[in-house]
């Protein structure tokens, strides 16, 4: 188990809480977190100092059954005790071989002298064996100290009884076979217990990790959507204005007052969304943009809808090209996030008929109700400057952000968005979204 995983516990045991099980804060769950850390203190403990662990374990083995031993029997059998008890000391790098080496003591013992309480070192190896090796070995190492109790039962009868002594020694081989067996049981467990805690915070990260850059993805479209329309139209007017300021001065003084309120609309647009974004970073935050999924947007966010379409429109046309808007089938109420994508995918068509189509002269708004979906297609009769990917994808320069956005928001909608040359001249960009209809 991984030293980290300590950490570890107290989130999966809010999980398991949080699914039904006791509060949080309650006395449970203390006491199950005080188990839970005094277990990998223990486990760390024992895994560091293994060899210390075993050796310590073994000398207090040896001074309890030596003593018991030179009592009773003598000092000529201390050295079946220490034949017994010190092997333990290796008992975790070979359980086998060590278990072995104590059942040859053991009946070298049988044949020349009488038992000893250090025969509990068959006990502690048969255990050990138990918890580290696998499974036919353990059932091996149990049929040969059965098969001890036996042999023992049979010559020395510790129990005066032959029934009492088989029930007996054949209950501590159980008690030790079973120690061994549940520990094995109860580490593996809490072994799975914490390595699927670890996953799951990794897991976490990860998600978060997506979450951020999804985060980031979705303010750098509302960014592009907001301010990129405006500077567009500011450039597109303040350069009309220029070309006209010696011909026409009144036509370049209402150029300019176009640019100063559309820059002022865009500072406002600006600080809608920084105030978005401010929202966001304390608890409880919501999006600019909520997508398909019905949740009420911020009150910060700016989220103009076909409500606002008019406004777009004369913004546009303040700059000379001509814009018709031509709606299709029995109009419904949309939903706040369809409203806000149809805005945007018209806003972004139409900064691009400014930005890279070459002298057009008009361009078409056309929304096709077909309850509860809706379609958009905006065309121009320009020529095209440059080639954007009908696909939307953005180039590998950092071009094409608009498409992709405009495609993002459609996706959100179960729709699709194409964008590409007309065949008669010009340039088309057409959003079908589905789903739009506003909530009863």
């Amino acid at each position: 188990m991984a030293p980290s995983s300590r950490h570890l516990y107290p989130e999966w045991l809010r999980s398991r809480n949080a699914l039904g099980g006791t509060s949080a804060g309650g006395p449970h769950n203390r006491r199950d977190d005080g188990a839970w850390r005094m277990w990998q203190w223990l486990r760390a403990l024992d895994r560091r100092y293994a060899t210390l662990v075993d050796l310590l374990l073994a000398a207090a083995l040896f001074v309890l059954c030596s003593g018991w031993v030179v009592e009773r029997t003598g000092h000529l059998s201390i050295w079946f005790v220490a034949a017994l008890i010190f092997p333990l000391v290796f008992r975790r790098r070979a359980p086998m071989t060590v278990f072995g080496v104590i059942a040859a003591v053991a009946f070298v013992q049988w044949l020349v002298a009488g038992p000893a309480l250090a025969d509990v070192a068959l006990l502690v190896a048969l255990y050990t064996v138990a918890l580290e090796s696998e499974w036919y070995l353990v059932t091996a190492a149990g049929v040969v100290l059965e098969a001890g109790v036996v042999m023992a039962m049979v010559r020395w009868n510790p129990a005066s009884n032959d029934v009492q002594s088989f029930v007996f020694l054949t209950g501590l081989v159980f008690t030790a076979l079973l120690a061994g067996v549940v520990v094995r049981a109860l580490r593996s467990q809490l072994d799975w217990l914490a390595e699927r805690a670890e996953r799951l915070e990794r897991e976490r990260d990860q998600q978060a990790s997506l979450a951020a850059v999804t985060e980031r993805a979705r303010i750098a479209r509302e960014m592009h959507d907001v301010v990129s329309h405006n500077i567009q139209v500011m450039v597109t007017l303040a350069d009309a204005a220029s070309l006209a300021q010696a011909s026409d001065p009144v036509r370049a003084a209402e150029a300019v007052r176009e640019v100063s309120s559309t820059g002022r609309q865009a500072l406002t647009d600006m600080r809608r969304l920084l105030g978005v974004l401010r929202e966001e970073s304390g608890p409880g935050g919501t999006g600019a943009d909520d997508g398909a999924n019905g949740s009420g947007p911020s009150p910060f966010a700016p989220q103009p809808g076909l409500g606002e379409l008019p406004a777009l429109v004369e913004r546009v046309r303040a700059t000379g090209l001509d814009v018709s808007v031509r709606r299709v089938g029995a109009p419904f109420e949309v939903s706040d996030a369809a409203g806000l994508t149809v805005y945007r995918v018209v806003q972004e068509a139409l900064t691009n008929a400014l930005k890279h189509a070459d002298e057009p002269t008009s361009v078409e708004v056309r929304l096709a109700f077909a309850d509860p979906d809706v379609a958009v297609r905006i065309t121009d009769n320009g020529r095209a400057k440059v080639t954007v990917p009908s696909s939307a994808a953005p180039s590998p320069s950092g071009g094409g952000h608009g498409l992709a956005g405009m495609a993002e928001r459609a996706t959100a909608f179960g729709g699709t968005l194409q964008a590409g040359p007309r065949p008669g001249g010009g340039w088309e960009v057409e959003a079908m979204l589905h789903d739009c209809r506003a909530p009863a």
